[in-house]
């Protein structure tokens, strides 16, 4: 009987906020809903794919189109020119350029080589595409360049054949691998729990433990309080993201050309989803009601943002609101220093508007803590 006691009285503190029995509602809801229309639509198969043929020759025309063969149709973009790709890169997977000479130096057995560029904002599928396109060119060989199937069977291709090369603009190839899109997304996922889960515990701790009393009896303001909370964990999440950076290193990552530039877009998630968590501990009642709407929060800005789904895969609608999110500009941000050499322009625009919207979390926080008459004096 006491054990059904404790266990009721648990439940009591963990739905005592109203404002987490909504969450407990509607996330699983939304989630549900997210995953049915994804299972629906997008996938793949639905991946939009850019030409550029500067080539003009039948040999580099039927190598893309056998290399992209599991595409429909209407997904691959012909594209006059380099100077179009700019204009319509955020619309597509990825482009291809088959560069002038490539189908002479194919038949002549010289080196030769196909032109990636990937989106920006798509290198979950931009990867993806980079790794099978090279496993397509490992087993090409010299099979598009003649079209009769029965002659083919009376001829022994060389071994010591050249096949093309992939090669991706202004980076070296290792940097498409999928050891360098997973670690900014591991890097960036434990960010997000750990600050956010961290922060809303924190200051629910010091709301039941009496410290916000004490602090306002010395006279500290609501917003002082606020922003050194923030402060703290920053600190706390920052010396963590440089254990992982150094792990990574050890292990024979390539983190980023651009070391600074990297930590602060990094320092960027770590103000904003620290703000997040502090907003969340000062609105709920219950430490367990927090941690759990921590978790549930951070839980769908990971799938929305494009991080564990690609946007391809969501309906439109959902793929044009996903790629509005504040948060997956910085990640863009991050994953382009980390793989395509961003440099600052690229990312200030991103990590100015997700700061910008860390100030005004914090404040909403301060004026919570305030309003609740939790707070401090002004």
């Amino acid at each position: 009987m006491r054990f059904l006691k404790l266990v009721q009285n648990d439940l009591l503190l963990i739905f005592k906020s109203r404002a987490f029995l909504l969450m407990l509602v509607l996330l699983p809801v939304v989630l549900a809903s997210i995953s049915s229309i994804t299972s629906d639509t997008g996938g793949y198969s639905n991946l939009r794919i850019g030409i550029v043929n500067e080539d003009k020759t039948f040999v580099g025309l039927f190598f893309v189109q056998y290399a992209t063969s599991m595409l429909k149709g209407e997904n691959i973009v012909q594209l006059s020119s380099r100077s179009e790709i700019d204009s319509v890169i955020d619309d597509l997977d990825g482009v291809f350029v088959i560069p002038r000479g490539f189908a002479n130096n194919l038949l002549f057995q010289e080196p030769s080589e196909l032109i990636f560029i990937p989106n920006p904002g798509s290198m979950q599928t931009a990867v993806a595409i980079y790794q099978v396109m090279s496993n397509v060119l490992r087993e090409f060989k010299a099979l598009p360049v003649v079209a009769d199937p029965e002659f083919m069977k009376t001829v022994d291709i060389d071994p010591n054949y050249v096949a093309p090369s992939l090669s991706v603009e202004g980076i070296t190839e290792s940097r498409l691998s999928f050891s360098s899109l997973l670690f900014p997304i591991v890097l960036v996922t434990t960010i997000m729990f750990v600050s956010t889960v961290g922060a809303a515990t924190g200051i629910f701790e010091d709301r039941r433990s009496g410290v916000i009393d004490l602090l306002r009896l010395s006279n500290v303001g609501a917003i002082e309080y606020t922003g050194a909370k923030v402060l703290s964990f920053t600190v706390f999440s920052t010396i963590q993201v440089l254990i992982f950076i150094t792990a990574g290193s050890l292990f024979g990552l390539q983190i980023a050309s651009n070391l600074f530039l990297y930590i602060a877009v990094i320092e960027v998630f770590i103000l904003l989803f620290t703000s997040i968590g502090i907003l969340i501990g000062t609105i709920f009642n219950s430490a367990r009601s927090a941690q759990l709407t921590s978790v549930s929060i951070v839980t769908t800005v990971l799938i929305l943002s494009g991080i564990l789904i690609p946007h391809s895969m969501f309906p439109e609608w959902l793929e044009i609101f996903s790629k509005n999110l504040p948060v997956t500009s910085l990640l863009v941000a991050l994953q382009g220093i980390s793989m395509l050499d961003f440099s600052l322009s690229k990312v200030i625009a991103p990590s100015v508007l997700n700061l910008s919207l860390a100030v005004i979390i914090v404040l909403l926080g301060g004026i919570v803590v305030r309003r609740e008459d939790i707070s401090l004096a002004d």
